[in-house]
């Protein structure tokens, strides 16, 4: 991916590839991905819900 990918697009990804286990695991990726505005990009709760969501998603398919 690159950064031309709106980060929460991109933290959602991040979310559903099942290596995450955190909404601050996520943040923390981005930032070393390049994202600097993260506080802007992700603020809200819409955006927090939208990474929780496909986090929860994730761990499921996990378990199987």
């Amino acid at each position: 991916m690159t950064r031309d990918t709106p980060a929460l697009t991109r933290a959602v990804e991040l979310a559903a590839s099942g290596d995450f286990f955190s909404v601050n695991q996520i943040r923390q990726a981005l930032r070393r991905e390049g994202y600097a505005t993260l506080a802007q990009d992700l603020s809200g709760h819409q955006a927090n819900r939208a990474i929780i969501e496909a986090l929860h998603a994730a761990s499921d398919a996990r378990r199987g």
